[in-house]
């Protein structure tokens, strides 16, 4: 004889004050079961009408974003990285915007990329990110710009044997030289698996492909990772920059640059936007940073034109 143990989620509607029908009665009782189960905890819900019509929005966006590729409402934009001493432009990041069909707003990445995680469409959505920034990195360098281009990387997106397969075979169609390939990465992909983790990074730098930690300092208190992995770049997230030097000393920003100067990693800085920061940054050895002091993210034709102005 063996014991089983089961789990239970619950969905309650209530007649009528949440319907006066058998049928949309039971929708009342599936969307709050719906919920319950999104929990991940063994518990019953009553149906709640906000949480309905958030579910209802979500559910409409995801539509939304399923034909958005076909409909080409994703575009690039790409924000200067700059070396603060020489003026120099040493790389460009790619970043995703929205705008749908009959819309006069986009939609930000930070509402629309976790519903593409939930949903799969990460991956999709990913790989013509990958391809469309590679395609235009190898325009820059067909041009004499020898930059490299940061692409964004989801947890989803990083797997093996998924990501190397995706990443050679878009590096031979765009011809972009494996080293002007920059991967944005959080701590937290690397902390998921550490063991798959550390195949994927060795094959990519065997490779070429340059590896950057993202939003450094914001995910996990252990830094062992950083002398297990190998990786090229910190960059220190925007909210240990924005307050410097008004309500801030840097103190971590401060630590941040020395940990990466002892491993010989580069670092650079998110969100510059005051001189003030870029001379904090340079005093403490951090010649390299973004941010809207230099430029606002910028679209291909825009992108150029910044380029021959630096020239």
């Amino acid at each position: 004889m063996e014991e089983v143990y089961i789990a239970a989620g619950i969905g309650v509607g209530i007649y009528p004050k949440d319907a006066d029908s058998f049928d949309v009665l039971l929708k009342t009782a599936t969307s709050a079961l719906n919920s319950a189960k999104r929990s991940k905890a063994n518990r019953f819900e009553f149906y709640n009408k906000d949480i309905n019509k958030q579910s209802m929005q979500k559910y409409e966006l995801q539509n939304k974003m399923r034909n958005a590729l076909l409909q080409h409402e994703f575009s690039l934009k790409y924000q200067p990285q700059i070396d603060m001493q020489s003026g120099q432009i040493i790389g460009m990041e790619a970043l995703i915007r929205w705008k749908p069909q009959n819309s006069e707003e986009s939609i930000m990445p930070y509402i629309f990329i976790p519903l593409a995680e939930e949903s799969a469409m990460i991956l999709q959505i990913g790989e013509w990110v990958l391809r469309e920034a590679c395609y235009f990195g190898h325009k820059l360098y067909s041009q004499g710009h020898k930059i490299s281009i940061g692409v964004n990387l989801s947890r989803i997106q990083f797997k093996e044997p998924y990501i190397i397969s995706l990443i050679h075979s878009v590096l031979k169609e765009t011809r972009l030289p494996a080293n002007l390939l920059e991967l944005e990465i959080t701590e937290g992909i690397l902390m998921e698996n550490q063991e798959e983790c550390e195949r994927i990074l060795n094959e990519l730098k065997s490779m070429g492909v340059k590896i950057a930690i993202d939003d450094f300092g914001t995910g996990y208190s252990s830094l062992s990772y950083l002398k297990k992995f190998a990786v090229d770049k910190i960059k220190i997230d925007r909210s240990f920059i924005k307050d410097i030097p008004n309500s801030d000393n840097g103190i971590i920003a401060k630590i941040i640059i020395e940990l990466a100067e002892n491993l010989n990693l580069s670092v650079i800085a998110e969100g510059v936007e005051t001189q003030e920061q870029v001379d904090f940054l340079i005093k403490n050895h951090c010649n390299q940073a973004q941010g809207f002091l230099f430029a606002k993210p910028l679209n291909e034709e825009e992108t150029l034109q910044f380029l021959k102005e630096k020239e």
